[in-house]
């Protein structure tokens, strides 16, 4: 009969809670409610083993895989693949992903512990809510001296919410979007004494910052979990490395970064069609050659004719420059001065503004800007 501790957060609090656990090293599951959520942490002789929001319904999403999304470690329809293969089978989730070679052993580890620190931090500040601990053998397959006890986690845990406290002034919510107004250098000369761990972590904070993504977003992708990510965040703000921008400032740049995507994409579509262009035309010179075989006519008058596909080819170098032309325009904002400018930024290849026969195409000025023309013949 599995020994039960229920109980009201109120009265009783979580860190009374933690510090039971561990003086008794109990084993067995924590459950705590409140009005926001629920969390569940695993413990093995008062060392915890695992810690994340716990997932009741069947279409919860795992909170492994939900981390790993959100990092940018997997796609959300990998991640569905996973969980769906793991609850046909009797495999963790974890040992899943290894085993399909998505991601290895570290990487999955380290997420793990990442749900577990963060959900350990969040219940830590809760003032209110429900407690439910019962005691029944666990199977996890981690070595105990890679587990931190309840109490070790507790004093760390309470540390760190003396510190949050500092942070709210800098980083006002998850949803702030920072922008960067100086060199991470500014940062680096003030926290010289930090170590290179610290300094490499605020880097890759640092470097996440781009006028469009969160704080959370930052955070996740950071792969540091909150309170670390959040401290970072603080940190370089207070060296001037960084600053919080206006609701109407992160709309401009998403917006303008939309633009910018838009345009690649029609870029990409256009270089696409571009390269079909050659294609299509010799499949027409094939389609025109087969229709004229089934008419009895001499055999010299079988043969495609030069001026046919030396028309065909000077069509086609055509439309690839109005193309480069197009492509230089939504890149630069402006047209080229001189076609050869088309050559010398990639879009076009060497050689490219001349015929076969060498005569070189040329452009007129128009009220739309310059007009492409082919050779004279």
């Amino acid at each position: 009969m599995s020994v039960g501790l229920s109980g009201n957060l109120a009265d009783f609090g979580i860190a009374d809670v933690f510090q039971l656990i561990g003086q008794q090293r109990k084993t067995g599951t924590l459950e705590l409610k409140n009005a926001t959520g629920r969390a569940q942490l695993v413990f093995d002789r008062g060392l915890v083993v695992s810690a994340g929001p716990a997932t009741g319904r069947s279409s919860d999403l795992d909170p492994l895989a939900d981390r790993l999304i959100r990092c940018g470690q997997m796609t959300r329809e990998r991640a569905d693949e996973a969980v769906a293969a793991c609850r046909a089978s009797a495999q963790t989730l974890a040992r899943t992903i290894v085993d399909r070679g998505w991601l290895d052993e570290v990487a999955v580890r380290e997420a793990r512990d990442l749900v577990t620190r963060d959900a350990i931090f969040d219940v830590l500040r809760w003032q209110s809510g429900t407690f439910d601990f019962r005691a029944h053998p666990v199977s996890h397959g981690r070595d105990l001296a890679e587990l931190l006890g309840a109490e070790q986690i507790l004093m760390d845990g309470l540390r760190m919410l003396d510190e949050w406290q500092s942070f709210a002034a800098l980083v006002p919510s998850e949803e702030t979007v920072f922008v960067r107004v100086a060199g991470f250098e500014r940062f680096a000369e003030s926290h010289a004494r930090g170590g290179e761990a610290e300094l490499a972590h605020a880097a890759r904070v640092f470097a996440l910052i781009d006028g469009r993504l969160s704080a959370r977003r930052v955070i996740d992708l950071s792969r540091l979990g909150t309170f670390d990510g959040m401290r970072f965040l603080s940190e370089l703000r207070q060296a001037g490395a960084i600053r919080p921008m206006t609701p109407e400032g992160v709309r401009h740049v998403r917006r303008h970064a939309a633009r910018l995507s838009a345009g690649r994409g029609a870029l990409a579509l256009r270089r696409s069609v571009a390269a079909l262009v050659p294609l299509v035309a010799l499949a027409a010179v094939a389609w025109w050659t087969a229709v004229a075989s089934t008419s009895p006519v001499p055999a010299s008058d079988l043969r495609i004719q030069r001026s046919t596909l030396a028309s065909l080819r000077e069509d086609y170098a055509a439309r690839a420059v109005r193309h480069a032309l197009e492509a230089y325009r939504l890149g630069r904002g402006r047209w080229p001065e001189r076609l050869e400018e088309l050559e010398s930024a990639g879009l076009l290849p060497p050689g490219a503004l001349a015929t076969l026969s060498g005569r070189a195409y040329y452009s007129t000025d128009r009220e739309q800007g310059p007009f492409f023309l082919a050779p004279e013949r």
